[in-house]
């Protein structure tokens, strides 16, 4: 475990690694606690991870960026965050206390006994997953654990029925079926990337026609195979920009046909041109802290946005249309 906190007490981060028996499933844990007595905005960008949040504090307000899903923003404080093909905004008052939970979509399937179909690019509630009773109980023992180290033991515990529990169950239920190897294989040579291999190919390797590849996908991963690149490819030209590579040249290594189509798919996954993300990311970076804005090692997740001033309306990801006229937003 390793723990990072602001030395004026405004933060405090922890990561945890998962029992053995959980991975590579089940990916991390993060435990949080922020009071930084001003907005917090992150957009949280589409991975291959899915997320159970545990919150103990105040909620958190999650909404589409570009509100091209139709749906009212909600505040949540527990939640299951399902895949995604587009980014998610996430929004609190500067405070926030919790652990999550980052797992494979086909371990989620697994341990949480649920249809990920059901959760393709949305946030539920908790209570929606677990019922009421089981994820109000899941927050009263994690809270009032007397640290990160023993709250860490005890998603250990739950979540492999170590001697602490008695039975292989998850929240009072038991947990699903195992995932077909054949979902698995076909998991692991999509995500592969940073090129998309042909859904055809992938589907011949593990002996399934294309659409039972997809039957599953839907029921396993929640995303089809399709998408599972999309989002693949998406996490290769992250990372490949962090990095310091060109726009153009991560455009080529990760296969699509030009810039152009790079940069729509970009704008259109997270809301941001790959220049107001890296802008973004710099932003952050000169912050306290700011090398731990992702919240899983290794990998791309996540964009912190200046707090939105009173009188602006959201156009989309990245700008604001104030007193009639776009404005790009400053930090």
């Amino acid at each position: 475990m390793r723990v990072w906190a602001c030395p004026s007490g405004g933060w405090e981060i922890a990561r945890g690694r998962p029992h053995e028996r959980l991975r590579p499933g089940v990916r991390g844990y993060r435990g949080y606690r922020i009071d930084l007595g001003r907005t917090h905005r992150r957009l949280e960008l589409p991975g291959g991870l899915v997320t159970l949040l545990v919150g103990f504090g105040p909620p958190v307000r999650v909404s589409d960026p570009a509100g091209a899903d139709g749906r009212t923003p909600r505040s949540l404080t527990s939640l299951f965050a399902g895949p995604h093909t587009r980014a998610v905004l996430g929004e609190h008052d500067g405070r926030a206390y919790g652990v999550q939970v980052f797992l494979a979509p086909w371990a989620a399937h697994r341990l949480l006994a649920v249809d990920m179909g059901d959760f393709t690019d949305s946030v539920a509630d908790l209570d929606a997953v677990l019922g009421s009773r089981r994820a109000r109980n899941l927050a009263d023992t994690l809270a009032t654990a007397p640290g990160w180290a023993e709250r860490f033991a005890l998603l250990d515990c739950l979540l492999t029925s170590l001697p602490a529990g008695s039975s292989r169950l998850i929240g009072g239920r038991v947990t699903g079926p195992e995932p077909n190897p054949q979902v698995l294989r076909a998991w692991e040579l999509l995500a592969a990337g940073p090129r998309p291999v042909p859904v055809g190919s992938v589907a011949a390797e593990v002996g399934w026609s294309e659409r039972q590849l997809r039957r599953r996908f839907q029921e396993q991963i929640g995303l089809s195979p399709k998408a599972v690149a999309r989002v693949a490819r998406l996490r290769h030209a992250l990372a490949l920009l962090t990095r310091g590579h060109p726009a153009s040249a991560t455009a080529l290594a990760c296969g699509f046909h030009d810039q152009p189509h790079f940069q729509r798919e970009f704008k259109a996954m997270t809301g941001l041109t790959p220049a107001e993300f890296l802008g973004h990311r710099a932003a952050a970076a000169a912050l306290a802290g700011g090398g731990r804005v992702d919240r899983v090692p290794g990998e791309v997740t996540s964009v912190l946005l200046p707090a939105q001033a009173a009188g602006e309306v959201p156009l989309e990801c990245g700008r604001f249309l104030q007193d009639g006229r776009c404005t790009a937003m400053t930090g």
